[in-house]
């Protein structure tokens, strides 16, 4: 079957359809398909005061990957990379910056700051006590990070699918020289989507702005970005262009656009902090191990307590809920285990 590539733009505003496209290359033009003509429709949010709820997370971008999944199915398409506008990965502990966002900064290109592991328990502590105090949820603390937790859901359900790279809307139009105008100004998305067209071919010239509502659900600016983002899965890596450092910390965007931009994105500081040594081992017996993720918690006899450790303590574990986190660091080292099972 004809390889897909889809883009995603996260959102999970409350009943706010997921913005996806998806796309082949046919005669050197990136045609999306016009989604919203299928009978399928993707999932809608729940707000944000849902990312409190790791389960219905969890359900939202499990729904996502089959909308992906059973449209591609519906158009005779096998899905072979995502592009997700939304971190992979919380930020590595003790850092500042996400070596990408680092990178962002370095090209004047603006970007939230991704919370560390640690920082989302705290940041979810905060909105439960906003909460429990009677504020509104229109007034959430960390509002414009909470979202990166489903990001982060998306790309590890849609990964069981294809591969998936972290893409960024705002750089691509940047690194074209069309994003100085705000997408919600006027003529903004015209000005991007004219600029875009001339190195994939769609739409063609005389069409309107008005072609994308057919390809994605939402607003034209976020069917926009979702093609923006499949735009960028649909190139090769020689035809991309690495801000931070791949394979995980790392923001795609299209290498053809300005040239000035190829310096910034190169990384050459050291970012992220080296993990401590081990604890003294004297006396270690056959059983004992130093925990592969962290570095720094030894197993007295492996691979016993490995699940409170992985739930509660590890700080080589980038999922936030206890479960999750328990899930992550099984399948990084399931082959530690030795074929038992320890839950």
């Amino acid at each position: 079957m004809t390889d897909a590539f889809v883009g995603i733009d996260v959102a999970f505003a409350k009943r706010k359809p997921l913005p996806v496209s998806i796309c082949t290359w046919r005669d050197g033009r990136l045609e999306p398909f016009p989604l919203r003509q299928l009978r399928r429709q993707p999932p809608r949010g729940r707000g944000n005061v849902a990312t409190l709820d790791a389960d219905q997370v969890h359900a939202f971008a499990r729904q996502a990957a089959e909308y992906v999944d059973g449209a591609c199915r519906d158009l005779g398409l096998t899905p072979h990379r995502v592009g997700i506008d939304a971190p992979r990965l919380p930020r590595a502990e003790g850092t500042s910056r996400r070596r990408a966002e680092a990178a962002m900064d370095r090209a004047g290109i603006s970007c939230f700051t991704t919370p560390s592991a640690s920082e989302f328990v705290g940041i979810l502590d905060k909105v439960r006590a906003h909460l429990a105090a009677g504020g509104a949820e229109s007034r959430l603390p960390h509002a414009n990070q909470l979202w990166m937790l489903v990001g982060f859901a998306l790309f590890r359900e849609l990964a069981e699918l294809c591969e998936c790279v972290e893409v960024f809307p705002q750089a691509t139009v940047r690194v074209l020289g069309s994003g100085q105008v705000h997408k919600f100004k006027k003529g903004a998305v015209g000005a991007q989507l004219a600029a875009v067209s001339q190195h994939t071919g769609w739409p063609r010239a005389d069409a309107g702005r008005s072609i994308l509502r057919d390809i994605a659900y939402g607003p034209a600016h976020d069917c926009l970005d979702a093609y923006l983002a499949a735009w960028v899965a649909a190139l090769e890596e020689s035809q991309r262009m690495a801000f931070g450092e791949p394979p995980d910390d790392v923001i795609w965007t299209p290498r053809a656009g300005a040239a000035r931009y190829e310096q910034a994105s190169i990384w050459t500081e050291p970012e992220r902090a080296a993990p401590p040594a081990p604890r003294p081992s004297a006396g270690t017996s056959e059983h004992q191990r130093v925990c592969p993720a962290c570095g720094q918690h030894v197993f007295k006899r492996w691979p016993f307590g490995w699940d409170a450790h992985a739930a509660h303590r590890c700080a080589g574990v980038w999922a936030v809920d206890p479960e999750e986190r328990k899930r992550e660091f099984r399948r990084r080292y399931d082959h530690l285990f030795g074929g038992r099972n320890h839950n």
